[in-house]
């Protein structure tokens, strides 16, 4: 069956729901795949095609409708051209988030996690129509897959933003929000939550401010899922959130230091040293990173830091790790050295 076709089809839906269904899973797993496809699709107008069906009266057309969304979405360059990040497509979208149907919330989520990583700065359009909210409303789903879900688009919209965007998000979120879902039973949850609030605290300084809100009580949910998480995925976000505090001020690297090296911890090892160590690299790329951004020569209290870590072994696992099979963790290990090095009067 040719796109044209099926662009016929999306015009008869409301007759041909069946026919409609069929096809569409044809059609978004080649949109997902090729190119081609998406830009032959959206040539032939079949986007504003599937907006109406996400009003259909069958909870299987507009799933099928969100799917398509998703996967035409996947298009970088129409992305970053702006094409779905207007009130045409929105506003039906964050409508079908308030579906009765899991399975529509779950589709309209996909959509909702590709549309939102807009390279432009239309993500405004979604957080105006109240996009924000339901996700945040969505997150505390008694559903794992549609909080996953939910999380993940939220994630995704904190991508690359500029700080006042990031702060309305924040808002909407709260710290304790926050918290809850970085806390959350399932693992997939954890990581998302924690990816999110990495995003939210990349870039401007002002925004590491987020973790350290109601006395810190984000960076201590990161710092207890760090001590008790199994899973490498939660590990590796948990990391990088710390990574981009650890960016900050001096007050925010010593609250990084707090995490990684608790005073009252009975452990009579260091979860630093545990990462380093760790079989997949992109942990210990991760925990290295930290090391680096708390040991710049230019940081007044990195003196004391390198003694700190000197002390707790962190360096001599990093000089058992300059011939690391993994090239990141190996450029970075040499960078960790160089900066603890440049501080003579450490003792060895």
């Amino acid at each position: 069956m040719s796109l044209t076709n099926f662009a016929t089809i999306c015009r008869k839906v409301h007759y041909r729901p069946n026919v409609f269904k069929e096809y569409s899973w044809h059609w978004q797993d080649l949109c997902s795949k090729l190119e081609s496809c998406r830009s032959r699709l959206l040539s032939l107008q079949v986007l504003n095609l599937l907006t109406d069906a996400l009003t259909h009266e069958s909870a299987d057309v507009r799933t099928a409708a969100c799917i398509c969304l998703k996967s035409v979405s996947r298009s970088v360059k129409n992305l970053s051209a702006g094409y779905f990040m207007n009130e045409i497509i929105v506003i039906p979208l964050v409508q079908v988030l308030h579906d009765t149907s899991t399975a529509v919330q779950v589709a309209a989520l996909g959509a909702v996690s590709n549309i939102v990583v807009d390279f432009m700065t239309h993500k405004s359009t979604f957080i105006h129509c109240g996009g924000v909210k339901q996700l945040v409303q969505l997150s505390k789903s008694m559903d794992s897959t549609v909080r996953t879900n939910a999380v993940w688009a939220l994630r995704n919209l904190t991508f690359l933003k500029d700080s006042k965007c990031k702060e309305g998000i924040f808002l909407e979120l709260t710290a304790s929000t926050l918290t809850s879902i970085i806390c959350d039973p399932e693992p997939s949850v954890q990581e998302q939550a924690l990816a999110l609030v990495r995003n939210l605290v990349d870039g401007c300084i002002d925004t590491v401010e987020y973790v350290l809100a109601e006395d810190g009580l984000i960076l201590h949910a990161v710092g207890r899922q760090l001590q008790s998480a199994s899973k490498a995925e939660v590990l590796i976000q948990g990391m990088y959130v710390l990574n981009n505090v650890a960016s900050g001020e001096e007050f925010h690297k010593e609250a990084v230091m707090r995490q990684l090296f608790p005073q009252a911890s009975n452990s009579t090892q260091s979860i630093m040293i545990n990462f380093l160590q760790s079989n997949d690299g992109r942990l210990r790329t991760a925990a290295v990173w930290v090391v680096i951004n708390l040991t710049l020569p230019s940081s007044p209290g990195a003196f004391g830091r390198v003694v700190k870590l000197r002390s707790a072994g962190i360096v001599s696992q990093l000089k058992n790790m300059v011939n690391d099979p993994c090239l990141d963790v190996k450029l970075r290990v040499r960078t960790a050295l160089r900066h603890s090095m440049s501080f003579s009067d450490v003792s060895t």
